[in-house]
């Protein structure tokens, strides 16, 4: 059974929302360029982007909705996300986080194998692989099925090395080809590492109601700061990619800045 997928309840206002958000972006996409393809890339990317937020900020839900506004600016940019790298990247912070609050089956690890595996060898680049490795690290130290996992690990690791030492698939980034944007992600991602560690420490329930492990959470948000600098400097994504996970970090700032500000508002009140 797959127990890495999240339903979206219509009944609830707040899943309308973004569904209606989304399709108000693929609109706006539509009627700036003209093409269904751009409408479909924005609201792709707003979807997404809301979702990846609920991932590295559960406990907030603010947070995934102001990503999302600010993921409509990467209509600037013009070129296609990666759709399968950044529903790569969900799943993987879902098996890890443990927000579903069900139990990984054989048939998610081995999903995330074969996903990762193909990521991997159609784009050329082991760094995928060293990615799932690091997502498999935190799965371990968590999860029971921890047989399963180091086998898993092990294939993982024994590509990775045959890909990047003998088949060459890897490749780093110019210095040239750093720009503002680049460097904007990474410190971002940083900070965000930093803030996740020190001040996201807000109780956090999981899809089936219960409390939700703040260690796999913290974990979480770590391997996603982690792998957005990685594929910064290894993994060469467009423009509209870089975009996306800037406006999943950026939301979360800005939702805590926010929230500080009313609670030391309602303090001073008092």
């Amino acid at each position: 059974m797959f127990t890495l997928g999240r339903k979206i309840h219509l009944d609830d206002k707040t899943n309308i929302s973004i569904v209606l958000f989304t399709l108000s972006a693929f609109a706006l996409g539509w009627l700036f360029s003209g093409d269904v393809g751009s409408g479909f890339n924005l609201g792709g990317g707003v979807f997404l982007t809301w979702a990846l937020t609920r991932e590295i900020d559960p406990a907030h839900s603010y947070s995934a909705f102001i990503a999302a506004a600010l993921s409509l600016f990467h209509i600037v940019y013009m070129d296609t996300p990666h759709f399968l790298v950044m529903a790569w990247m969900l799943l993987l912070l879902r098996a890890v986080n443990g927000i579903t609050g069900k139990k990984l089956t054989l048939f998610d690890i081995f999903s995330a194998l074969a996903l990762t595996t193909y990521l991997s060898f159609s784009n050329e680049n082991s760094l995928f692989l060293l990615v799932f490795s690091l997502a498999l690290i935190g799965i371990f130290m968590f999860q029971k099925r921890k047989k399963v996992v180091f086998i898993c690990g092990t294939i993982a690791l024994i590509l990775f090395l045959i890909k990047s030492l003998f088949l060459g698939h890897y490749s780093v980034i110019d210095a040239d080809q750093m720009n503002p944007l680049n460097i904007l992600v990474i410190i971002s991602s940083i900070f965000f590492s930093i803030l996740a560690k020190f001040d996201l420490k807000d109780e956090v329930k999981s899809d089936n109601g219960k409390k939700a492990d703040r260690t796999r959470i913290f974990y979480g948000q770590l391997l996603y700061s982690i792998t957005t600098v990685l594929f910064i400097f290894f993994g060469h994504l467009t423009s509209s990619d870089l975009f996306i996970q800037l406006s999943a970090i950026c939301g979360v700032f800005i939702n805590y800045c926010a929230t500080k500000v009313v609670d030391y508002y309602k303090r001073f009140s008092n």
